[in-house]
């Protein structure tokens, strides 16, 4: 009978997909204990069954990143990546549950910009208001960090990216954006 060891080894080296149904067989439990843990029954956006179907490859993705060196178990590891892909996936969808991309972009300006009570803008008004607002700010910064975290249609751009290419820190990045964001409501209202 090979360890467990071998048998990753093996499922890495292409050698055997016995050695791959072995382990999936193994570890399916660990699995679908995090995923019951860590995503709720009954939540809005996510089903449970969608993360379930996907336990054999998130399984042999585990297997395959497996860094046997670390003097990790591979049953922790698996518990591990799979208790942080529940929460990851449980907490982007509490923080932008159903909505339009555009709606989530507006929101997240409205949070960041705002005092409680004050809107920059309607959920149903464009973004394009605010782009608009950005174009006569005379900090060249201001448009550029606008156009790098709002250009993505499925995705705000991370900040790290909008500071690399801008070479500044991410906390000024942020700082520039924020401020500016305070400014804007003479523009939009």
């Amino acid at each position: 009978m090979e360890t467990e060891f071998e048998l990753i080894k093996n499922v890495k080296e292409n050698k055997d997909e016995s050695s791959l149904k072995l382990l999936i067989e193994k570890h399916s439990g660990i699995y679908v204990e995090m995923v019951n843990r860590y995503i709720p029954n009954t939540f809005e956006g996510i089903r449970k069954e969608d993360i379930l179907d996907e336990k054999n490859y998130r399984i042999y993705d585990a297997i395959i990143n497996y860094d046997e060196t670390k003097n990790t178990k591979f049953s922790t590891y698996l518990g591990n990546i799979t208790k942080w892909k529940c929460l990851n996936i449980y907490n982007k969808n509490l923080k932008f549950p159903h909505q339009s991309f555009e709606n989530i972009k507006v929101k997240q300006l409205n949070e960041i910009a705002c005092d409680p009570g004050i809107k920059v803008l309607e959920e149903n008004e464009s973004i394009k208001k605010i782009f608009k607002a950005v174009n006569k700010s005379k900090d060249e910064r201001v448009k550029k960090i606008f156009q790098l975290r709002y250009s993505d249609d499925k995705k705000l751009v991370p900040w790290k990216k909008i500071a690399k290419e801008l070479d500044l820190s991410i906390q000024g990045c942020i700082n520039i954006h924020n401020n500016y964001l305070k400014e804007i409501k003479k523009y939009v209202q």
